[in-house]
């Protein structure tokens, strides 16, 4: 057996690691130590790139100033902090499906092995056409599904009531979704404007850390939750999740810690419970943290209706008590 992704292994990996090595050092004066703890290797490793011959590192079919540009790429948003180690792992991943798409792989697998010639070899186009198709059209219907979530929350005048401090998002992911960039989501959040509910922007993927984050956790326990919403969390809200029956855990904060991983390991804990399902995670807040009501389901729809049946329960029981 010779798959294709021997060469990118031995071939495409190493040339990219030296030319980002080099980068980093040359261009933003990193030190070895901390070149070698972002791209994962020794410091011994980071000083063998650097003294690399750059004209050695790669031959045809790949191009060594296209791989030059992409690691330039690569080291800058590095630099930058924009990219964490999901996100570079990510771009790698996706330039190497293109490489293979484009046919840059398969004529240096070609080259290697002479039989893939004469049998007219297609695996990767095969392959990867159907899965571009497929991953295409699994995103696009959970892009449309936000946005009808978004055209019912935006339709709903008492919406607004149930708007956290800090706002609001709904967030959907594809099926078997890996990381943040499977999850799509408004960018800006969902604010109040003029009394009302409104997404500042259309919905893409990748922008939402962390209710996206919260979502992927929440996948663990079950993964046809795909969808969740944030709301605000007071005494209205608690008796609206009540009276719905919602399957409600109760997340309580350490005072002295302030940060979401605290939120995650929670959730990351019914998930070893095997609780199998969760309709509503309150996170009762604390010094400088707002209480929030995270809806888990099936569909962006689905929560986004939730949240507005609670909306609507919530403003009955706002306006009976100021009677």
């Amino acid at each position: 057996m010779n798959p294709p992704c021997e060469i990118v292994v031995r071939k495409f990996l190493p040339a990219l690691r030296v030319l980002v090595a080099k980068e980093l050092s040359q261009t933003y004066g990193w030190p070895q130590t901390k070149i070698a703890d972002r791209l994962g290797v020794t410091q011994a490793a980071v000083s063998g790139y650097l003294s690399q011959n750059e004209s050695e590192l790669i031959s045809p079919p790949f191009d060594l100033e296209e791989l030059k540009a992409i690691a330039r790429s690569i080291a800058a948003e590095m630099n930058m902090k924009k990219r964490g180690q999901v996100d570079t792992i990510y771009e790698v991943c996706r330039i190497c499906l293109n490489l293979r798409k484009s046919g840059t792989i398969c004529h240096a697998h070609r080259m290697k092995i002479s039989n893939l010639v004469e049998e007219r070899c297609s695996i990767c186009m095969q392959l990867h056409m159907g899965l571009t198709i497929d991953v295409m059209d699994m995103r696009r219907r959970v892009i449309n599904e936000v946005k009808s979530a978004l055209e019912l929350i935006e339709g709903t005048q008492e919406f607004s009531v149930v708007l956290p401090e800090v706002f609001s998002n709904v967030v959907m992911a594809i099926e078997g979704a890996r990381n943040i960039s499977d999850v799509a989501g408004v960018p800006g959040r969902i604010v109040r404007f003029r009394g009302k509910a409104k997404a500042l922007l259309d919905p893409e993927f990748g922008v939402s850390g962390h209710l996206g984050k919260v979502l992927l956790k929440v996948m663990k326990i079950n993964p046809n939750l795909r969808a969740s919403i944030n709301i605000t969390y007071n005494e209205y809200v608690r008796l609206a999740i009540e009276r719905l029956g919602l399957k409600t855990y109760i997340f309580k904060r350490d005072m002295d810690k302030k940060d979401e991983q605290e939120l995650l390991d929670f959730i990351e804990d019914l998930a070893k419970k095997n609780v199998g399902w969760v309709d509503v995670i309150v996170d009762e807040g604390g010094f400088g943290i707002e209480p929030n009501t995270y809806l888990f389901g099936t569909t962006a729809v689905e929560v986004a209706d939730r949240a507005v049946r609670i909306a609507r329960m919530v403003n009955i029981m706002k306006r009976k008590n100021n009677k």
